[in-house]
């Protein structure tokens, strides 16, 4: 009964519960074979960044999370994007099982960054994005920045306030200044995953109400830096035509990979680090291994064709410091930068955190 509830969700109709069965046992297969079979990073070590110890600590500092979660540090300042620790497994998933934070994988994700996060950035609504925000949100006091449809979702969940923001709106906050781009999601046969919300009210219970809602990417500028970041997409929406000195992009799905090309050809990246393409149904303590959709040998083909970004891949919670380009200038920090909000026309105001 709770595939076929699944398979509504997805948008199948009743005569099609031979095909949800069969979409179960397929992500099934695929987790058992991954887990079994499914490589890590070994394979790459001279694709892994990572800072030696004791390396200074002046640049832009990028840690890697899991799934799409990152944490970007300059100047005692910090953010995060998409923190997701839980890791929920996938019969859980499959089954419509009830899905929660998983308190103790938070504190010990948490226990390794920054306190207090300027701000805490979601790419979309799914629960492998926003489950954990609402929880790092009571915990850290970041201010969470996300569409209006993820912010309803984190408030319906328990966060205390929300930014909804819109593509086209910037938010300079602290060092940060941070442009909202427009964005898809790539689909899974043929259909993006829980793009509708089950329910309109009271709290998210099962993973089909963790639902998309508007994509977003993001454009973050800091000590003369651009970071590009999304978490997959489709080549119906491309990035920004504007070079980025790190691009991180999601590459989970063939949409996304398909797309691949032609958004670095836009951004024009010195730094490729592809995302979103751990196997996320497996806890952060297994390591890191590759989900059982992704193809990283063919993203290596795509980023060998630009002949310019170097391509690079992070570890779990191993901080790596993203060099500066030759002849460019570094910002001063400012310990006591005020944090300011500056919306898509110019204006300058608070952001609201109703």
């Amino acid at each position: 009964m709770k595939s076929l509830c699944v398979g509504l969700r997805f948008g199948f109709h009743i005569g099609d519960i031979r095909v949800i069965r069969g979409y179960v046992r397929f992500l099934l297969f695929l987790t058992l074979a991954s887990n079994a079979f499914g490589s890590g990073l070994g394979s790459y070590a001279n694709l892994v960044m990572a800072d030696s110890p004791g390396a200074a600590r002046n640049g832009v500092r990028v840690t890697y999370l899991g799934t799409n979660g990152y944490q970007f540090e300059f100047g005692g300042h910090a953010l995060f994007v998409d923190p997701y620790f839980s890791r929920v497994d996938l019969l859980s998933v499959a089954l419509g099982s009830r899905i929660e934070p998983n308190l103790s994988r938070i504190d010990d994700g948490l226990c390794q960054f920054a306190p207090n996060p300027d701000a805490i950035l979601v790419t979309h609504g799914h629960f492998d994005h926003l489950l954990d925000v609402p929880v790092v949100m009571a915990k850290t006091r970041g201010r969470l920045i996300a569409s209006a449809s993820s912010v309803d979702l984190a408030k319906r969940a328990g966060a205390s306030s929300g930014d909804a923001v819109r593509p086209g709106d910037v938010r300079r906050i602290g060092p940060w200044k941070i442009q909202v781009l427009p964005a898809t999601h790539d689909r899974l046969f043929g259909k993006v995953p829980f793009d509708q919300p089950h329910s309109q009210t009271g709290a998210p219970q099962c993973a089909a109400d963790w639902f998309c809602g508007e994509p977003l990417a993001f454009l973050i500028e800091v000590n003369g830096q651009r970071i590009y970041v999304d978490s997959g997409g489709t080549p119906a929406q491309l990035p920004p035509n504007d070079r980025v000195d790190l691009a991180i992009v999601g590459v989970a799905l063939p949409d996304s990979r398909a797309r691949l090309h032609a958004a670095l050809e836009r951004l024009q990246p010195r730094y490729v680090l592809p995302s979103h393409q751990d196997n996320f149904f497996r806890p952060l303590s297994a390591g890191f291994q590759f989900g059982p959709l992704t193809d990283f040998p063919r993203v290596q083909r795509e980023c060998a064709q630009q002949n310019g970004g170097h391509l690079i891949l992070l570890d779990y919670f191993r901080t790596w410091t993203l060099p500066k380009a030759a002849g460019s200038k570094s910002q001063s920090p400012n310990p006591k930068q005020r944090v300011k909000s500056q919306l898509g026309n110019g204006r300058q105001n608070q952001a609201p955190r109703s």
